[in-house]
């Protein structure tokens, strides 16, 4: 496999770039395809630790409070990289997260070093395309640069097919699921606010409240949930559903000798993705 630093031909930066103007979770989707069979198993911690982190920092650099609010960014000043290394640290340092700091995480868990020494790093090896900023495909490149290295991640990304449309359909069904999260936790907060009035507004905005799983905006979240469910169990039956595979193993091959580049990262990532959805907005079990 090729080194870390080696140089990018103008074809691979124009690739990495456009990879890395992604949102978070496409350029998580794009690496866990390349590297799926190195590193597949670390997918959960990638999900719901760095992706959660990365989100959270970025509101914090945008200045938004709410989840409705936020449109998920791709990545970070050095600032803002040196904050969001910072948090991952902290979290794999509190007791309350022990579970995440198991052998089968020590890959995941980040070098622990003064800001100055991060801030260096960054400039000098996390960033990849010299841009001043930090993208969440770089955050991954480097963290797991024991199996994976720029050069290599465009080889086998460049040479995968198109997106499969029974993919793209189910990665876009979640997407509208966003949308109708978005619109759903909007109202929510708007209610919220007017609850606190005096008088019969705030009252009226008391009783919408306590109505609020039986909205329209609840009704039209469901219906897209549902829709959701099918692409993406559609798409997992045709393309077989991203099984976590040991660590470090070997890619298979095909006949000429090239790397296969599975699909498994994008159906993990859409059923783990649809999986906490569902969690938080799917219909309650009557009591």
């Amino acid at each position: 496999m090729s080194s870390f630093t080696e140089k990018l031909s103008p074809e691979a930066v124009q690739f990495f770039n456009m990879v890395c103007s992604k949102p978070f979770s496409e350029q998580a989707v794009h690496f866990l395809n390349a590297y799926w069979h190195e590193i597949g198993n670390q997918a959960e911690f990638i999900f719901s630790i760095a992706w959660d982190l990365a989100k959270k920092s970025d509101m914090k650099a945008k200045n938004i409070n709410y989840v409705h609010q936020y449109e998920e960014g791709n990545d970070f000043d050095f600032n803002f990289g040196l904050y969001f290394y910072e948090q991952i640290c902290k979290f794999v340092e509190d007791e309350k997260n022990v579970q995440w700091v198991g052998k089968e995480w020590a890959i995941s868990q980040p070098e622990m070093m003064t800001a100055i020494k991060r801030k260096q790093e960054l400039r000098e090896k996390v960033d990849v395309n010299f841009d001043g900023r930090v993208s969440f495909l770089e955050y991954l490149l480097y963290q797991y640069r024991e199996y994976a290295n720029p050069a290599d991640f465009c080889v086998r990304s460049m040479s995968a097919p198109d997106e499969h449309p029974e993919i793209k359909k189910a990665r876009l069904a979640l997407q509208e699921v966003n949308k109708r999260i978005s619109e759903f936790e909007a109202e929510k907060q708007r209610l919220t606010e007017e609850s606190e009035l005096p008088g019969v507004k705030g009252l009226a905005a008391k009783n919408l409240l306590a109505q609020l799983e039986s909205s329209p905006q609840k009704e039209r979240l469901n219906q897209a949930l549902i829709t959701a469910e099918a692409a993406v169990r559609k798409a997992s039956k045709q393309f077989g559903g991203g099984k976590i595979v040991a660590l470090g193993s070997t890619a298979p091959t095909n006949a000429d000798g090239r790397t296969e580049l599975p699909t498994d990262g994008a159906i993990w990532w859409m059923n783990r993705d649809l999986e906490e959805k569902q969690k938080r907005y799917g219909p309650k079990p009557k009591k």
